[in-house]
């Protein structure tokens, strides 16, 4: 035996409390190393020590840079405690990496323990342990940096070559011995639903929509999806792959450090490290049409943009993005403007105000939700009843007017085109920049701002286009009420589909406060602007058009009394005997 210089003392004088940090990095790795490392330590030390030992052994598993393991925390703590004398590991980064693991040195020789790394020859009992712990930890940074570089060459040029051929999705299938890309065949059953699919994005259905039609038809996710059920999420990821158009990419996106917690975050990687390569044997939809529905999105979804997609600050932060039922998250309060919750007074059936619920706004009457759904789809079923039939002159006027805007279509194609070439030579311009120069943030930020700016162009262009195939047709009110006492009847007030269209119909919605004068309990009066525009397929032609065919509609969400409730007939045949001369009453 050699003891150590200086020699290891207990604290106690009588045994050696000794900690050993172990740790494995994936669930890939055999964790009997665990125990290989303990063993390690352990006839390190016995070979420097010959007095009894008490060992405190933990073992993790889990990446050197997670600073939040509870692992770490846990050999800190002890340490801090005073209970340990000694800490041994085979090397520094067993405890973690980085600054960190210096400041674990530096809590072991403030708290009179002493640490011992055998591969890194570090020792806290002599003076040039600082020297060696600040070499150790950059050496195994260096180490992370050097191995990421390798695996990312090797999966680049794997790719370039038709490999790395991963988490196929819904409609691929790859053999097992497959080798490259040109070994993966599409399902022919997925044909038709991609291309229902990307239907009914055309015609304007959301992600959650297509999800649902999807669970409907009892089509399964991809074989690596977690998930057992369609979600809109799920959707808009696969709609946004290339794969679908005939076109692998890799590199859209790197892992970041947070260097706070050690844990990596998904980010938009640099344009210049995307991968592409084309395998039109892949491809489900055509890649015009495929570019086509993909702008139609970005334009669709530009205004409902979260901060992080527009440098700007998120003006959703906190907002719940949980699918719920009408009309949730869409009737606010009359007094103070607030959105109402689910939930009131302990009864998730019932509705309250968010402003009531955090005591800033007076309003606190709650009302049943799926009751307040039904009154108010039979008040607009109602409403639907009694439109009157377009008049003639406002037929004639709306086809005049529309008339006009389809001889101005060639003029604006036109004036499109002309606009499409100025930005694609203005893209050529800074990208030659950027190629000579050196890019920097300015240029790199005009690119992008061109780029979005031609994609709005093409969006105008498809636009136009299709209006000019499929011209202005004005339905008849009888075929707009046909169709709003379909697609009305035919929900359940508590599907999502029934939120949606509710949600279309219904732009404004908000409760009021009411009493009776005669007194009784305070209710709430619903006050709404229906709008039957979505049903007529009218988007921005004409807004007298717009204007017949939105009312604004008060519906009650209460039973009233009695009193109130013939209040009215009664009053009419008091009014009608007196006329006739029977009414004898004071």
């Amino acid at each position: 035996m050699t003891p150590l210089d200086p020699p290891l003392r207990p604290r106690n004088g009588r045994v050696l409390h000794v900690l050993t940090f172990t740790r494995i990095s994936t669930a890939n790795q055999d964790v009997r190393s665990n125990d290989d490392q303990q063993v390690y330590c352990q006839r390190h030390l016995l070979a420097h020590h010959d007095g009894p030992v008490e060992w405190h052994v933990i073992s993790g598993r889990g990446s050197g840079e997670y600073l939040d393991r509870k692992e770490l925390q846990q050999a800190e703590a002890m340490v801090e405690s005073g209970g340990v004398d000694v800490v041994i590991v085979e090397d520094l980064a067993r405890i973690c990496r980085r600054s960190r693991a210096f400041d674990f040195c530096e809590a072991c020789e403030d708290n009179n323990c002493r640490l011992i790394a055998i591969n890194d020859h570090i020792d806290t009992g002599k003076e040039d342990w600082r020297l060696h712990a600040s070499f150790a930890a950059i050496r195994h940074e260096m180490y992370n940096q050097d191995t990421s570089k390798r695996i990312k060459r090797t999966l680049r040029n794997r790719f370039t070559q038709g490999g790395v051929f991963q988490c196929e999705i819904y409609g691929y299938h790859k053999p097992r011995d497959a080798k490259c890309d040109a070994d993966v065949r599409k399902n022919p059953a997925a044909e038709p639903v991609y291309d229902e699919w990307f239907r009914m994005l055309e015609n304007g259905a959301s992600y959650a929509e297509v999800a649902d039609w999807l669970h409907q038809q009892g089509v399964p996710p991809g074989p690596y999806c977690r998930a057992k059920r369609w979600t809109g999420p799920m959707v808009r990821r696969i709609t946004f792959n290339p794969i679908l158009k005939g076109e692998r990419q890799r590199n859209r996106k790197e892992a970041r450090r947070i260097n706070k917690t050690g844990h990596r975050r998904s980010v938009d990687a640099a344009p210049d490290k995307l991968l592409t390569r084309h395998c039109p044997h892949l491809a489900f939809i055509e890649p015009d049409r495929y570019d086509r529905v993909i702008r139609l999105l970005r334009r669709r979804n530009e205004a409902y943009a979260r901060g992080r997609r527009r440098n700007a600050p998120d003006g959703r932060k906190g907002v719940s993005r949980k699918r719920t039922a009408w009309p949730g998250q869409h009737i606010r309060c009359g007094v103070c403007g607030r959105i109402y919750y689910w939930g009131g007074h302990g009864q998730k059936e019932h509705m309250m105000c968010s402003g009531s619920r955090d005591h800033l706004c007076w309003n606190g009457v709650r009302f049943d939700g799926p009751d307040a759904a039904r009154r108010l789809s039979r008040a607009i079923l109602a409403e639907v009843e009694k439109l009157p039939d377009f008049a003639c002159e406002f037929l004639n006027r709306i086809r005049a007017k529309s008339e006009v805007r389809c001889s101005t279509k060639a003029r604006d194609l036109e004036r499109a085109s002309h606009d499409l070439k100025e930005v694609h030579d203005q893209i050529d311009n800074v990208a030659n920049d950027i190629a000579m120069r050196g890019g920097n943030d300015v240029l790199h930020d005009k690119l992008d701002r061109l780029r979005s700016q031609r994609d709005d162009i093409k969006a105008r262009q498809e636009q136009l286009r299709h209006e000019a195939r499929n011209g202005f047709v004005l339905p008849t009110m009888e075929e707009i009420r046909r169709e709003a006492k379909g697609s009305i009847q035919a929900l359940a007030v508590e599907s999502m589909e029934f939120s949606r269209l509710m949600r279309r119909l219904v732009p404004r919605l908000t409760v009021h406060p009411v009493r009776l004068c005669g007194g009784g309990p305070v209710v709430l009066r619903a006050k709404l602007t229906l709008d039957l525009a979505p049903l007529a397929k009218i988007t921005g032609h004409d807004e007298d058009l717009a204007m017949v065919l939105r009312r604004e509609l008060t519906v009650d969400l209460f039973s009233p009394p009695q009193r109130a409730e013939y209040r009215e007939q009664v009053v009419a045949r008091r009014a009608g005997a007196r006329r006739k001369g029977r009414w004898r009453g004071s």
